[in-house]
């Protein structure tokens, strides 16, 4: 089981977000101190193991790394989710070992970022985060939130095929749920029917290579 510790603020402006609350407006949520927080996971020790560090975007805060000391020395795993904009921050954590599990966005392909991100994107940073992740050197996933209007279903396969080899890639189907622009709220997520055969598709793209191969028959 694990805790999960939302830091407020982020430097994306994703219009899907479905955590508005910690992207504008954060400062008038209840602020944790971390005193407060390591007394909590250690009043619950006999069932939660590890803890989940997301946001809002986490790599953007003053004292991350202290902070994941203090979980560290908890003795607690630890999974940090972010959007990839920092990669000198999730090189440091990963190279002192303050981190078992990164979860990174990919909000999609790389040459409509700032579309996808609702702000000007150094996409050479993404580029970069993937490039350390790519390193191996801590357990990790990428993952890409489907969502319709904003992508079209090649946008998917194209993101795949970038990846292929690179990493894992998790699709997750988008929520219309208190989301950053309203007018989000009222996109149809995909089908359950649609949603597995693309799901498919990207496992055969991670299979043969690309999408164009990945529609080819297999070999008898």
């Amino acid at each position: 089981m694990s805790s999960v510790v939302f830091f407020g603020g982020c430097n994306f402006r994703c219009p899907f977000c479905h955590n508005r609350e910690l992207v504008v407006g954060w400062e008038g949520l209840p602020d944790l101190s971390l005193r407060d927080i390591l007394s909590y996971v250690k009043g619950q020790k006999k069932w939660v193991e590890h803890i989940v560090v997301t946001g809002g975007e986490p790599t953007i805060q003053r004292d991350l790394v202290g902070v994941l000391r203090a979980f560290k020395g908890e003795g607690l795993s630890i999974k940090l989710e972010t959007n990839g904009s920092r990669p000198e921050v999730l090189r440091a954590i990963i190279e002192e070992g303050l981190v078992d599990h990164v979860a990174m966005d990919v909000k999609g392909p790389l040459r409509d970022y700032n579309r996808y991100c609702g702000t000007d994107v150094d996409r050479g940073k993404i580029e970069e985060s993937i490039s350390i992740l790519e390193e191996k050197k801590v357990e990790f996933e990428f993952r890409m939130t489907v969502v319709p209007f904003l992508h079209k279903e090649s946008d998917v396969y194209e993101v795949a095929t970038f990846l292929k080899g690179r990493g894992p890639l998790i699709l997750q189907n988008f929520r219309p749920k208190n989301t950053l622009d309203p007018a989000y709220l009222f996109i149809e997520p995909l089908s359950e029917e649609r949603f597995a055969e693309m799901n498919r598709k990207i496992d055969a793209i991670c299979k043969r290579g690309s999408f164009d191969k990945a529609l080819q028959p297999p070999s008898p």
